[in-house]
């Protein structure tokens, strides 16, 4: 209890507040639904595949995350018991991942929709489970052992999509959680610790001017941002299929804006304090960075936009010179936007890599791009005139940097 008590206090805060938070804000957000009368059929097997996978992901994020196990430093300093300190670990993690992450969307599913006791037991119980199969998966992976991890998840999805039965579901997720928690018992506790990982935020590349190499290596040794990427990117193969059905507006322009939330590459120095606090202490170095903290946004971006491009011209076809154009102007746009962003409003008081990535900060640039996306699917010519803006906005970064 001692472990779980300074685990829970590092995530949850002195005093526990942030569960008072994340229950304020899950009755918030369920009373509003509920009064609103928004009503949905909803079937059981969505209920348990968002509650199952949804925490899985978000469990592998607070487990790969390099912020927390800075703090696990002190713990490991002192005398614990494997045992206790291992299930402690997934213990206080899993709580802290469903109490602030999946609660909100359990909120909004029994808002929206008529449940019995059973299912919701039973959505509850995918929850607890995919908090303990998701550490057990992510020692495995950290073994270098990927199949099993791959074949558990695939069967756990084959009951809930293709069975569909609460009972089934029940017995798939009580028989893993009992796999989990029995290979957990001879887990070691130094196997969470990822001594690499908590080194990235101090490492540099000892060269002057090198900052965009140091991105670059930055975004290649943590895994987490090119899963992302790589998402963004399968999404951009997917968006075109789904667009196509629409002849007007226009909607080539809307999927570039939904490309636009990479969040973690967006969130680089909030993300890192030692480095942002060396970037605002040394002189000139402010406007050095931002330059090529923008044109490296703007190179992840452009990447995925021109998955976009190519995949819309595959499925649907009619991509000109003016669509090229659109692709540059969305993908710098974004890039300053996000930029400003994180320099001049940082994201601060955050425990884990998850609260920042899910900070509603994040929709901010995809929401003004999705504004410029209804003016240039409306009016060609507001292409010109959002080439002008982006010029003048290139100066601003310019000018608030230098200051």
């Amino acid at each position: 209890m001692k472990i779980a008590n300074a685990l829970s206090k590092q995530l949850f805060g002195a005093k526990y507040e942030g569960v008072r938070k994340s229950l304020l804000a899950a009755g918030i957000l369920f009373f509003a639904v509920h009064a609103a009368e928004l009503r949905v059929e909803i079937a059981p097997f969505i209920l348990y595949l968002t509650s199952a996978f949804f925490t899985a992901g978000i469990m592998w994020q607070m487990l790969s995350g390099s912020r927390y196990k800075e703090a696990m430093q002190g713990v490991f300093m002192l005398p614990f018991e494997n045992r206790s300190f291992v299930y402690s670990y997934v213990a206080v993690l899993g709580a802290h991942t469903l109490i602030t992450k999946t609660l909100p969307v359990w909120a909004l599913f029994f808002a929206a929709a008529k449940w019995n006791g059973f299912e919701i037991t039973a959505a509850f119980l995918c929850g607890c489970m995919a908090c303990a199969v998701a550490s057990v998966a992510y020692l495995m992976c950290r073994r270098k052992n990927l199949v099993l991890p791959v074949l558990w998840a695939a069967g756990i999805l084959a009951v809930i999509v293709l069975v569909r039965q609460t009972k089934a579901v029940l017995a798939v997720v009580l028989v893993s959680f009992a796999a989990a928690v029995l290979y957990l018992y001879f887990a070691d506790a130094y196997d969470f610790y990822d001594t690499a990982a908590a080194r990235k935020s101090v490492r540099h590349t000892g060269r002057t001017g090198s900052v965009f190499t140091y991105l670059t290596r930055y975004l290649m040794e943590n895994k987490n941002y090119l899963v992302n990427t790589a998402v963004l990117c399968a999404a951009a193969c997917f968006l075109p299929l789904l667009f196509g059905e629409f002849q007007k507006p226009p909607m080539f322009p809307f999927g570039l804006a939904i490309l636009c939330l990479n969040t973690p590459v967006c969130t680089l120095l909030s993300c890192d304090p030692d480095l942002e606090q060396a970037i605002r202490v040394l002189p000139g170095q402010a406007s050095r960075f931002c330059r090529r903290y923008c044109l490296f946004i703007f190179t992840v971006n452009g990447i995925v936009a021109c998955v976009y491009l190519c995949s819309w011209q595959f499925i649907n076809g009619g991509i000109g010179f003016a669509d090229f154009g659109i692709v540059v102007l969305f993908a710098l746009q974004s890039a300053i936007l996000s930029v400003i962003l994180e320099w001049n409003y940082p994201l601060r008081s955050w425990k884990t890599e998850s609260d920042l990535w899910h900070h509603p900060r994040k929709y901010l640039v995809p929401l003004v791009m999705l504004l410029l996306a209804v003016f240039v699917a409306a009016w060609t010519v507001i292409l010109w005139i959002g080439s002008a803006i982006l010029l003048m906005e290139c100066c601003i970064l310019l000018y608030v940097t230098r200051r």
